[in-house]
């Protein structure tokens, strides 16, 4: 399938910005449609009997008309929140999109819709009819059937491709908050994709625009008539109280207890501003009359602005949005990790310092780029490029899958079996045969007795070490519970990195956990190898006291009396047969030998130290064939249950994982 070129928009209240990329390449270039500057002004120009102006230049061209040009000029901004419900909206939407396209023909930049798949950011809050509305719009400007991704994610990649978090750190759980000029948007993301999202679309910078239009206004009593006898109330509103607001802003961001006086529209000012007076404003502020006029125009409605005769905390709004949001999705505050700021709002400094108060995240866990009003549009420039990388990376690792698992990790498993089974029969063999048998035999030998005496003492011995037997057997087989869920994590890992996929340590349960300890993993832990685990949980308590049976079995002392010491002893039996039979026969020599005090020159023959060790040598042996038999069937078991969760993990791969 070709890769087709793309052309990546984010559609801001404020602001718009535009991002070129090549369908195979992480390359993407911002459109400038004036030298050094990243996008153009969310605004059009209406002019009787002429085409209309967009972006920076139509601001311009309606500041610097006369008043008597101006009658023939009608200037829009600020539409973007309110195309759903509002016609003049969404005709100004339709008109400023189509407008940038010639723009950029007379500018001689290549945006051709019809070569290029068309993207637009869309808040993830934003409902269906305000999707349709931008669809609609896009398409009757000339850009074709777009395909829309949800803001958050532009950010996030953004700032996974300019390595500002590592690919394995934005897997797990982070907030991205997107405050803009017209939409306050709050996304919970996991492992690349929006889990929760939630925010309020009449929410924005465009109440702060306001709020500098009503200070100005109240600083210079005789501005509002002045301005609307030149027709300018609403060129004030959207441009010159904006880019004062942001400058406010920026100085406030360098030091809140420096005084700033405002040069407005270059006749007013207003004098000594401060970061506590802003915050009374903020906490207090009533939309302008001119401001709702505005809202009226254009078809726009906010239930809570036409409300707002008490006043409205635009601080608190603002915290109540990311608090309730959170509560009501249900987000443990501790299952974020990192939170980006993006939109131009978010340079105020109150939203971080809500953010970091709310979430009592440190300052190196909030992220926000030196450009945050044009991440969206580059991080979803280069989305469709990885995303073809991905589907090519991913249909490699599906078609290798039956490969790795019958040979990589199938040869880990067996391995790991092999090796507990060495252990235990290391373990047995040296606690319970050198440490006691061992010496029995030996003093057996040079002291002599009874085979009765021997047995007896044999089986006390083994029924005595059966607890620390149990013991021994469970910590030997409790390695590949603790150990093999993190080998195989490595393993896949190391798979997966040499195709270029980055899988985050913090997915893998490694700890060593059992079954009642797992709990409910936290979001940046998927549980893909808690059923590792489990399952080798659930074989562990089988083994064990299959083991033990095995060599302590009932009572009596099975392996160990099938195995290498009933050999000895059944020599010792055998030979003091051979001897007594000449005296009474077979039948009652056999009879007699196990009670017979057993001479010394037979104890010596048949309890030699080379026999010891060759008893030691097969019970070793012996054991490691139980134990492995006792495992096999978990083996066996385990190795489906790995494949299965490894193929759950390539399947909830995420594109980020290969940047």
């Amino acid at each position: 399938m070709e890769n087709r070129d793309v052309l990546a928009i984010d559609f801001g209240t404020a602001n718009s910005y535009y991002c070129k990329c090549a369908g195979d390449q992480l390359s993407p270039s911002g459109v400038h449609f004036r030298e050094g500057r990243d996008g153009l002004a969310t605004a059009i120009l209406y002019r009787e009997g002429k085409s209309p102006l967009v972006g920076d230049v139509a601001i311009q061209e309606y500041g610097d008309a006369g008043q008597q040009e101006r009658k023939g000029y009608t200037l829009r901004a600020q539409f973007k929140p309110d195309i759903a419900p509002g016609i003049e909206a969404r005709r100004n939407a339709r008109d400023f999109l189509a407008a940038v396209l010639e723009e950029a023909k007379s500018l001689k930049l290549d945006l051709d819709p019809a070569r290029r798949e068309v993207i637009f950011g869309v808040p993830s809050e934003a409902a269906d009819d305000f999707r349709k509305a931008l669809s609609q719009a896009a398409r009757e400007a000339g850009y074709g059937e777009i395909r829309m991704v949800d803001e958050p994610k532009g950010a996030l990649l953004y700032h996974v491709f300019h390595k500002d978090i590592p690919a394995t750190d934005a897997l797990r759980g982070l907030l991205v908050v997107d405050f803009g000029g017209g939409t306050c948007d709050f996304a919970f993301m996991c492992r690349g994709n929006v889990q929760h999202s939630w925010g309020d679309m009449q929410l924005g910078g465009r109440l702060f625009d306001d709020l500098f239009f009503q200070w100005l206004l109240e600083a210079n009593p005789a501005a509002l008539n002045i301005l609307r006898n030149e027709g300018r109330e609403f060129y004030v509103l959207w441009e010159v109280c904006r880019d004062r607001k942001e400058s406010f802003s920026q100085s406030m961001a360098r030091d809140r207890n420096q005084k700033r006086t405002l040069v407005m529209d270059h006749r007013w000012r207003i004098a000594d501003t401060t970061w506590d007076e802003f915050i009374q404003r903020a906490r207090s502020y009533r939309p302008s009359p001119t401001f709702t006029q505005f809202l009226a125009s254009i078809g726009g409605s906010s239930s809570k602005l036409s409300g707002a005769d008490a006043g409205i905390n635009l601080l608190e709004w603002f915290r109540d949005c990311l608090m309730q949001g959170l509560h009501n999705k249900g987000i443990d505050k501790s299952d974020i990790r990192f939170v980006i700021l993006a939109g131009g709002s978010s340079q105020w400094p109150f939203v971080a310092d809500i953010v970091r108060e709310e979430l009592h995240l440190e300052e190196s866990r909030i992220m926000r780029s030196d450009r945050p009003y044009a991440v969206i549009s580059e991080g979803l420039a280069i989305l469709p490029a990885l995303q073809n990388k991905f589907r090519a990376t991913h249909e490699r690792l599906r078609a290798e899958l039956p490969e790795f698992c019958s040979q990589k990790l199938k040869s880990l498993v067996e391995t790991r079996v092999k090796g507990v089974a060495k252990d235990v029969a290391s373990g047995v063999t040296r606690e319970l045969f050198d440490e006691k048998l061992g010496p029995m035999l030996s003093q057996f030998r040079a002291r002599g007795g009874t085979v009765a005496f021997l047995k007896q003492q044999v089986s006390s011995v083994t029924l005595a070490f059966e607890p620390r037997l149990r013991s021994l057997v469970e910590e030997k087989v409790s390695v590949l519970r603790d150990g093999l869920p993190g080998e195989v994590k490595n393993l896949v890992s190391d798979w997966l990195g040499a195709h270029g996929i980055a899988v985050p340590a913090g997915q893998v349960a490694v700890e060593g956990l059992d079954s009642s300890q797992l709990g409910n993993p936290k979001v940046d832990v998927p549980d893909f190898y808690g059923k590792i685990i489990n399952a080798i949980a659930a074989f562990t308590g089988g083994i064990i006291t299959s083991v033990v049976a095995m060599i302590c079995g009932g009572g009596g002392t099975a392996l160990i009396w099938s195995g290498p010491i009933g050999w000895i002893i059944g020599a010792i039996i055998g030979l003091s047969a051979g001897v007594l039979t000449f005296g009474y026969g077979a039948k009652k020599a056999k009879q007699m030998a196990e009670k017979w005090d057993v001479p010394q020159w037979i104890l010596k023959r048949v309890l030699t130290d080379k026999k010891i060790m060759e008893s030691r040598e097969k019970l070793s042996k012996v054991l490691v064939s139980a134990v492995e038999g006792n495992l096999s069937n978990m083996q066996s078991a385990l190795e489906k249950q790995v494949a299965a969760q490894v193929e759950k993990e390539i399947e909830a791969l995420s594109e980020i994982n290969q940047l």
